[in-house]
Order: structure tokens, then sequence, then C-alpha cells
């Protein structure tokens, strides 16, 4: 069974929350803490901060909040999933000197770890998200930044894959009939059916040889399954 942590905020937990009901043959944690940044994330590494949210299935373990320094050694973990925040996630200057200490980090304590990049998704196009303005509240120009800039990191810092959720969220806005939402619940977050869904799936895809029929609450079985053909065509 493949161990893998996600390292990120809120866009991760909307991403692992339905994973492991997705692909069974996965372990699946997540580090959270809202709206963390690259940067953030090295302060909190480098003064062992224990502000943390350790979850599975979405769902906080224990009464505490945790360090990454403490996670991510204390598992022989497999994969190791990294990223930006949403709203820097198509600004690359953001990334450095940051991404480069975070993964060094990564890199002495869990070696044998792979390192995984997770692209994020742009806003919904009515989204009030005061980030978004970093892209003239654009979403199609949000997502060809994120686009270009995840590529970019895993280039640069030869990392050992992509998960392109942003990839499958953008093609499912273009090609779905439109619901209204734009996958997300809030104008930048996932919505908890489809959109929460069709990120897991992303990741189910890379790392798992064992997809269930799983479909979240209240989701129609018939759109789920279109979710997964237009993913599996990427």
């Amino acid at each position: 069974m493949l161990k893998i942590l996600g390292l990120g905020n809120s866009f991760s937990w909307d991403a692992t929350t339905y994973l492991d009901r997705i692909a069974d043959d996965l372990y699946v944690r997540n580090l959270h803490i809202g709206g963390c940044s690259l940067e953030m994330h090295v302060d909190k590494i480098q003064n062992k901060k224990a502000w943390y949210e350790y979850q599975a299935q979405g769902v906080k373990i224990g009464e505490k909040t945790v360090s990454a320094n403490d996670i991510i050694a204390s598992e022989d973990w497999d994969y190791i999933t990294v990223q930006q925040v949403s709203h820097y996630s198509g600004m690359y200057e953001t990334y450095e000197p940051y991404l480069t200490e975070v993964l060094n980090f990564i890199r002495k304590t869990c070696p044998g770890a792979k390192i995984v990049w997770h692209q994020t998704w742009s806003y919904a196009k009515d989204s009030t998200h005061g980030g978004f303005a970093n892209y003239n509240h654009d979403q199609e120009l949000m997502w060809s930044k994120i686009e270009e800039c995840s590529h970019r990191a895993v280039r640069e810092h030869n990392l050992d894959g992509i998960l392109e959720a942003g990839k499958a969220i953008q093609t499912l806005r273009r090609t779905l009939e439109p619901d209204g939402t734009d996958f997300c619940r809030d104008g930048f977050h996932l919505s908890y059916d489809y959109g929460r869904y069709a990120a897991a799936y992303v990741w189910a895809k890379y790392f798992s040889q064992s997809i269930t029929d799983f479909v979240p609450a209240g989701a129609d079985p018939a759109r789920i399954a279109e979710i997964r053909r237009i993913i599996d065509s990427l």
C-alpha cells in the first residue's frame, strides 16, 4: 500500500478527501493550514511550528495540531506532494527561494520519498477571492499561468511527476454542461460532489492500481462516470 502525504492547504484538503475511497490501495494523509503558501511552509518548517491540521479523508486526526517536521519524519512516505497557495500559483516569482527550501527539507528528512507537484486550479469565473485580481479576474488567464508555472517547477526541480488537477477542472469546465458552480462551492474551493471527486480521481489515476466505484453523497453516478471519461481522455 503506497503511503502518500500532501504538504499543502485547503486545496490539498479538497484533492485528498475522497482519494482513498476512490483508490483503496492507498494510505493518504494531508497536512493542512488554510491559505498556506510555500513561504509559510518554510517558516513553519524552519521553526518547527506545530500549526498543521493532520487529516485523513478530510477529517482532523487527534486533538492537537502538528509540525510538518514530525509528520514527514514519522513515516517512510512513498510520495509527498507540494504546491503553491492558489492565488500565487500562477506567479512563479513567488515560488523561490521557498520551493527550493521545502524540497531540500523533504529530501533530507525523507530521502526515499518521491516528490510530486500538485497543480491547483483557477477560480470560478465569478469568484470574489481577492487573489483573483492577480489575474485580472480572468479564469483562462489564471489557468494558463498556473499551467506554465507548475510545469516549470517540475522541470527546474527535477520532480518525480505532476498531478494535473488544474488541467482536469479546466477541461471539465469547457466540456461538461455547466451547472452554475464552475466546480466550486465558494468561487475557489472545489464543490463537495463533483469538484472534489474530479481532483481526487486525477490523483487516484496517478498513484493507484485499484479504482473503486465510489460516488460522493448526493452526486449523480452518471455525471461521475462522465467526469471519469473526460479525465481518462486527458
